[in-house]
């Protein structure tokens, strides 16, 4: 038996609000609604075996709303923009992505002052405040956006507790797929810094720029990506087709790299002969490890997550 099967529906619902809790407070605050949601379920009516009593708690908690909703009231009120109960999250995707893509802007300039590679034609300071509007405005229209489809196809009105997955077979949890929101948005913005021809020639490598045609199939893969991190906000679990898109979405940075690899070297050199002979040599060898990453983390997805990823498929 799965812990899924030995779990309340009570205890599988303090779990899913907990994803949605930052990890300071989410101990106190899964413990108060324990408690209130106990103490409720204590004047309910008494009702004759197991499969009845599950029933009344499981309207209780539909009556109490999705877990989103139920964890940001515990989170202050929002903006007027971005509404309560996306708020924390819009908050802390902001921080977070304007710390990563600093992070990745000083490493560009230190290659820059080291290597003498040129990295584009704008200011040192308007490379950041260009970078960090870009940021900005994607992750707020991305959560308005968002926000305005859920409400108007009354998502979280629709939810059952009945669709919660247990949080260790979970595909992700709400702040790790929020956080991978982050990372893929700011990682677009610094990939849209890269000056390429977006064309057939630099997308098949018929170019003698193997770095462009590389940077154009990452591109591709994170438009594809983004969305499906943006759903794991929402529903942890997925259907046989969403995890379908996501070996596909990984096979478009798995082609691109074969690609990239097939490429003559010798010209790309030639592009850049300021750079040591061992920068290559590591471009060479990041290629192969990111094709063994994608191709390990797809076969550990499909492992460990299949099962959980057809519960809903099953219960339908």
């Amino acid at each position: 038996m799965s812990l899924f099967d030995k779990q309340t529906p009570l205890e599988k619902y303090i779990a899913e609000v907990k994803g949605y809790l930052p990890s300071e407070s989410r101990n106190d605050i899964a413990e108060e609604l324990q408690t209130n949601i106990e103490a409720k379920i204590s004047d309910m009516p008494k009702t004759s075996g197991a499969a009845k009593g599950d029933a009344a708690i499981i309207q209780l908690l539909s009556d109490y709303g999705h877990p989103l909703r139920v964890a940001a009231q515990y989170q202050g009120k929002g903006r007027s923009l971005i509404g309560p109960d996306f708020y924390p999250f819009y908050r802390t995707a902001i921080v977070a992505s304007l710390s990563i893509s600093t992070v990745i802007l000083i490493a560009l300039i230190a290659i820059d002052f080291f290597f003498t590679l040129d990295i584009g034609d704008v200011s040192i300071v308007w490379m950041f405040v260009n970078t960090y509007i870009y940021i900005i405005g994607i992750i707020t229209g991305g959560f308005f956006l968002a926000e305005r489809i859920i409400e108007r196809n009354h998502f979280l009105d629709s939810w059952s507790p009945s669709k919660t997955a247990p949080p260790d077979k979970a595909l992700a949890t709400a702040w790790g797929a929020i956080f991978s929101v982050v990372a893929a948005i700011t990682m677009l913005v610094i990939l849209n810094m890269v000056n390429l021809e977006h064309s057939t020639a630099v997308l098949m490598g018929q170019t003698r720029n193997p770095f462009h045609t590389l940077v154009f199939w990452m591109k591709i893969q994170l438009v594809f990506l983004i969305p499906q991190y943006v759903y794991l906000v929402i529903d942890q679990n997925w259907s046989r087709a969403q995890l379908y898109l996501r070996t596909v979405t990984e096979a478009i940075l798995l082609t691109g790299c074969l690609i990239t690899l097939r490429m003559d070297t010798s010209a790309f050199r030639s592009i850049y002969p300021e750079l040591p002979d061992s920068l290559f040599s590591i471009f060479n060898l990041a290629l192969w490890l990111i094709i063994i990453g994608i191709l390990i983390s797809v076969a550990v997805y499909w492992r460990r997550k299949a099962e959980v990823a057809f519960t809903r498929s099953s219960q339908q």
